[in-house]
């Protein structure tokens, strides 16, 4: 007599299948939620970034100096690095900006250099 229905290895073979597939999602999710995670933290930094070099284009200062400050930004804390580079015109200096989150400061989220001219009045 033929019976009807599935045989309990068959219904192991089948939960396990399920569970593997399962398990694969729950992965990809999770590696998904930090890439997330991780593009929002590196577009808030280049914000940072961004303000700090716009502070010193309104500054009008020469010369510049090397200085670090943090700020709280989207509800976090902020290091910024501002390094001054020497070029080979006087009158213009390479700044380059590093923005990290303050509880991690060797962990560099976001690096964006620009150049600065000497203000027209100290020429």
């Amino acid at each position: 007599m033929k019976s009807k229905g599935f045989t309990l290895i068959e219904l192991l073979i089948a939960m396990a299948v399920f569970a593997t597939a399962g398990a694969a999602v729950m992965k990809t999710a999770s590696e998904h939620m930090n890439s997330i995670s991780h593009l929002e933290n590196m577009t808030f930094a280049a914000y940072v970034a961004e303000n700090q070099l716009n502070a010193v284009f309104l500054e009008k200062t020469w010369p510049l100096k090397n200085q670090q400050n943090t700020v709280e930004f989207a509800n976090r804390s902020w290091l910024w690095q501002q390094e001054i580079k020497k070029t080979a015109d006087a009158n213009f200096s390479a700044v380059v900006v590093k923005v990290s989150l303050s509880d991690n400061p060797e962990k560099v989220l976001y690096q964006l250099q620009t150049f600065v001219g000497k203000p027209d009045a100290e020429r």
